[in-house]
């Protein structure tokens, strides 16, 4: 139920080990899209080689286990939210009459937050798994904005590297990516760093999902926990709010599911959705031609992807 981003053709895939991997290095703007050759600064250079001393722990150069800890250290203030809402999950996947572990495995293979509250909210309201399915798939096409936008970005990494971070690529975790690229104009620092943001940052996901798979069945009725996860959305979605066709969206998708309640099966949740798509990509093209008109340049889509990292989930 989440899109992944798209697989363009392999670049030099470069060394996981060993402090020659400057040597391959090519430079990645997410900015312009295309990936030019780059020669890395003395200082960068002289950097790798202090991190390469004292050879390789697990296989893997001192050089690459720096470059994960310095993503682990982008994404570590937005890791309290995902175990958040991994915890506010979990406790009510019981509540939906799901079997916990299925509700953990989603949380493993689909790794898409608001997606699978969109399914257990469908599965309470007894709707069939088609639209069940189809809501999901709504909610997870803003993934294809962030494969245009992390295109180049990847664009040099082995075809192996693409497809796993590509499962693991949240909505932080390609904010993160899409900030930091051009700092790692080598591939292969790029894409360890990439990977040291958003492989901890979905394992805490998952543990916090376990967390409240375990501890759901034992907190009591009168928590009212089915009220969490709405409460969890507000407070991730309102601080983001940065821009006029984002309250566009929201605002109309708020007024289109109170309105259509009556609906059954919960279909007023995918109306709702695409009704604030609809209007909300209307207004943005609305804006940018107000931009072009005053002679500022309408948003890039890599700008795009990152507004709309920071708000999803």
């Amino acid at each position: 139920m989440k899109l992944v981003p798209a697989i363009v053709p392999d670049g030099e895939p470069g060394s996981d080990t060993g402090a020659n991997s400057h040597a391959t290095g090519v430079g990645c703007s997410c900015q312009t899209g295309p990936v030019t050759p780059h020669r890395p600064d003395s200082d960068s250079a002289d950097r790798g080689s202090g991190a390469a001393t004292g050879g390789p722990v697990l296989g893997i150069s001192r050089l690459q286990w720096a470059d994960a800890w310095a993503g682990l250290k982008a994404i570590a203030p937005l890791m309290p939210g995902s175990a958040a809402f991994g915890l506010a999950f979990g406790a009510l996947v019981p509540v939906a009459g799901i079997n916990p572990w299925t509700g953990l495995y989603a949380s493993v293979s689909v790794v898409a937050g608001a997606s699978q509250i969109s399914v257990v909210e469908s599965v309470r309201a007894g709707a069939p798994a088609v639209i069940a399915v189809v809501t999901a798939l709504i909610i997870n096409a803003r993934f294809a904005l962030y494969s245009a936008a992390l295109g180049p970005v990847f664009s040099a990494f082995p075809r192996r590297w693409k497809l796993g971070l590509a499962h693991i690529m949240t909505d932080q975790a390609a904010v993160v990516a899409l900030q930091h690229a051009d700092r790692y104009p080598d591939p292969v620092r790029r894409r360890w760093f990439v990977l040291g943001g958003a492989l901890p940052f979905v394992t805490v996901w998952i543990v916090g999902t376990l967390v409240g798979v375990v501890a759901g069945p034992i907190i009591p009725d009168s928590w009212q926990i089915g009220f969490i996860v709405p409460l969890m959305f507000v407070a991730v979605m309102v601080p983001t709010l940065r821009r006029s066709e984002d309250v566009v969206a929201l605002g109309i998708t708020a007024v289109v599911v109170v309105a259509s309640r009556g609906l059954p099966y919960g279909l007023n949740v995918m109306v709702g959705i695409i009704s604030g798509i609809v209007a909300g990509t209307a207004w943005a093209e609305w804006a940018d031609a107000r931009r072009r008109a005053r002679g500022m340049p309408p948003e890039s889509l890599a700008d795009a992807a990152e507004h709309e990292a920071e708000g999803g989930l």
